[in-house]
């Protein structure tokens, strides 16, 4: 996912991955829970963007809930926000994204 943000030409990438600073924690106002974006980043025009990696999960209210609260960033920051997708997992991220809503654009991993 990194490399693809890099190639991008996205600038001051945080990731929460080792050899990387964290990204900032958010908090939800909703019901306080706390998420770390997967990475963040800077485009061009100096606007934040969020990336996630999706991942198939049984429970998916605080995954969606996440997902809300980086879209609803994105929008504010004049952002992008991507979910990026491993192979076996669109059918699962596609039905999240419409089901609930979300502003996200898909990257195929």
């Amino acid at each position: 996912m990194i490399q693809k943000i890099e190639k991008k030409g996205f600038i001051e990438i945080k990731a929460d991955y080792a050899d990387y600073e964290t990204p900032a924690k958010l908090v939800s106002q909703n019901n306080s829970d706390e998420y770390i974006p997967d990475a963040t980043a800077l485009n061009r025009l100096g606007n934040k963007a969020y990336f996630e990696i999706s991942r198939k999960i049984k429970e998916t209210e605080k995954l969606v809930n996440k997902w809300k609260v980086l879209e609803t960033l994105a929008n504010i920051k004049r952002g992008v926000f991507q979910i990026f997708v491993p192979h076996g997992s669109m059918k699962f991220t596609k039905e999240l994204v419409n089901k609930y809503n979300i502003n996200a654009e898909l990257v195929k991993l």
